[in-house]
């Protein structure tokens, strides 16, 4: 079931604003789990710590999502929308920390799809090499 779409909600040209945003003081000392909090104050969204956990987070959600995908023949194909996705952010995004998470999670994905690549080279069945011209 194709859900990086719902994941790459976070690097929509929509949100670059907010990730370019100055951060705010984080007043509380503490953050609410975004893993069982449904909503999450204002004070709290504008603050490094959030940002920072939010970006974490959905790389860690989607490293998670393409492990289980990993052997699969289609990966190169499955990486081209979070590729261009993840590089619009990167170019847009000021902050050096999340452009660097981010290439360092491009990489893995490139690496991932070059091992796929070489297997789908190596396969006895001519018609599997190109999936594109698969009927």
């Amino acid at each position: 079931m194709p859900a990086a779409h719902y994941m790459l909600h976070v690097f929509d040209h929509s949100h670059y604003n907010y990730f370019n945003a100055k951060p705010k003081k984080l007043e509380d000392k503490m953050i609410p789990d975004t893993l069982v909090c449904l909503k999450v104050s204002k004070k709290h969204l504008e603050t490094s710590e959030f940002k920072d956990r939010l970006i974490r987070e959905t790389i860690q959600a989607l490293t998670h999502y393409y492990a289980v995908n990993a052997s699969v023949i289609c990966l190169p194909e499955m990486l081209v929308p979070v590729s261009i996705y993840l590089r619009k952010f990167k170019k847009n995004v000021k902050n050096s920390n999340y452009r660097q998470t981010v290439q360092s999670f491009l990489d893995v994905l490139d690496k991932s799809a070059t091992v796929i690549q070489d297997a789908r080279a190596n396969l006895k069945d001519k018609s599997l090499k190109d999936p594109a011209r698969l009927t």
